[in-house]
């Protein structure tokens, strides 16, 4: 690049829109592949034109980029007459800075205007605000935070809930080991999640450091937040904004954290105290109200748009413009293959049991018809299980968690329970009743199964004698 020639032929341009400054050169980035100059704003000129016409100029010029942004004090432009390819995260993903890092909750953000590759920890925030106007690359934005956490962390690290009410730019993600329930669609769902939350809070704040300390952290994602609460009743609404105030206040004590996404961030529309959401991602913003509520101040509202962002967070008192990392649609599903590939330890997982579908576990025996068999690859675990099972009244996916130390396998142990026979169909969000009420109504397969693997028909009896005492 000529040097001189942008710098006179910018500030000519400026110049021709009201705007009078002296472009100064400051870093010259590789093999001149990006320019950095200093700019002197002379008296007269409002710093706002700087930002204004910036779309303007690099159309002019033809520039790949032609971006000014605030370091400090200081006013900067980045320019470059070559593509700007500096947005790839899945270099980011594979590179030492991110591998060797000790982040827990790791999000991979962009490039600066340098070029540079910047990373941010959930933990240090500890809750997020995503903003921006329709087509801004919010939703881009999202999907590179949650293939940064997928990619890192395996599920015993941590768990995320995706609620995805207004639209369907995070669908792909339904396969993920690390999901606590399917991806939220409907606001009644998404009602009953935030209510799960808040017990596991107080389920959490209660157990010793040592046993927390063990759990994985939980990521809450809420995407298209305003369309959230705007389609949901009064009482609904107030059930969880005060939900998301209670965890935005107390979550970070129980490792869980919020991410919250939204068009228009103002504090009406929000409905909730913001105090402790101390990280905020802007991308394009309508109009500088939208950009004062997002940020505390203006400036995303001249963002160029395309997945630039102005990243605030206590580490960056004064916003951070980066170019927002970018992932194919296919580059994603290939990273998930390679996620859902790899053996995740699911014992401490957190689920919400009413609204897990995962698979069924594969046991099988010889004593029940190849059909229906699912006993074989782990006899005493069943055996155990079933004997549980008959000593209560009633059954959901959390106790059995609980008591046999499993993750969402336990989704798939009521599913065998019911095909046993042995436990009645999900009505609702209520608990499964034991149907058994004496060893004479349990199948005689079932029967059959347990007397090969030690269990006598006096253990079943006094099992089913004795329901309800422990529970």
């Amino acid at each position: 690049m000529n040097i001189d020639k942008i710098a006179r032929k910018s500030e000519s341009h400026y110049a021709s829109h009201g705007a009078a400054l002296k472009l100064k050169l400051r870093e010259v980035i590789g093999d001149k592949e990006r320019l950095i100059f200093d700019v002197k704003i002379k008296k007269g000129t409002k710093e706002s034109l700087v930002f204004d016409r910036a779309s303007d100029i690099k159309a002019a010029l033809g520039l790949q980029l032609f971006q000014p942004f605030k370091e400090g004090l200081s006013i900067l432009l980045a320019v470059s007459e070559r593509p700007v390819t500096e947005n790839s995260l899945q270099k980011m993903l594979l590179s030492p800075a991110f591998q060797r890092s000790e982040m827990r909750i790791p999000l991979a953000l962009g490039y600066d205007m340098r070029g540079a590759m910047h990373f941010a920890d959930l933990v240090k925030f500890p809750h997020a605000m995503y903003g921006g106007a329709t087509n801004s690359g919010k939703t881009v934005g999202l999907r590179s935070l949650i293939v940064s956490i997928a990619f890192k962390q395996p599920v015993n690290r941590v768990n995320l809930i995706i609620i995805d009410t207004g639209a369907s730019g995070l669908n792909i993600f339904k396969s993920l080991p690390n999901l606590s329930c399917p991806i939220v669609k409907d606001e009644g769902t998404a009602v009953r999640v935030m209510q799960s939350l808040i017990d596991e809070m107080e389920r959490r704040v209660m157990l010793p450091s040592e046993e927390l300390r063990l759990l994985p952290a939980i990521v809450c994602i809420v995407d298209e937040y305003i369309s959230l609460i705007n389609n949901i009743s009064v009482k609904e609404k107030i059930a969880v904004t005060s939900a998301l105030s209670s965890l935005l206040r107390r979550g970070r004590h129980a490792k869980i954290h919020i991410l919250l996404a939204t068009q228009e961030p103002s504090k009406e529309s929000m409905q909730i105290n913001l105090n402790n959401v101390n990280a905020r991602m802007a991308f394009t913003c309508s109009n500088l109200y939208n950009s004062l509520s997002l940020l505390g101040e203006g400036g995303a509202d001249k963002l160029p748009g395309n997945g630039t962002m102005l990243f605030k967070s206590p580490e960056h008192p004064k916003p951070l413009c980066l170019q927002g990392a970018f992932i194919s649609t296919k580059d994603i599903e290939q990273l998930i293959i390679r996620i859902t590939s790899t053996p995740h330890d699911l014992s401490n997982k957190f689920v919400i049991p009413d609204l897990e579908t995962s698979p069924s576990p594969t046991w099988e025996t010889g004593a029940l018809d190849k059909k229906t068999s699912r006993l074989e690859n782990n006899n005493k675990e069943m055996v155990n299980i079933i004997l549980w099972t008959l000593g209560r009244k009633d059954i959901a996916a959390y106790p059995i968690m609980q008591h046999f130390h499993m993750g969402n396998r336990a989704v798939g142990v009521l599913d065998e329970l019911f095909k046993m026979n042995l436990i009645a169909d999900k009505f609702a969000n209520q608990p499964r009743v034991v149907l058994p009420q004496c060893v004479e109504d349990i199948p005689n397969e079932i029967m059959e199964f347990l007397s090969k693997n030690g269990v006598s028909v006096d253990d079943v009896a006094a099992a089913i004698q004795n329901r309800g005492r422990e529970q």
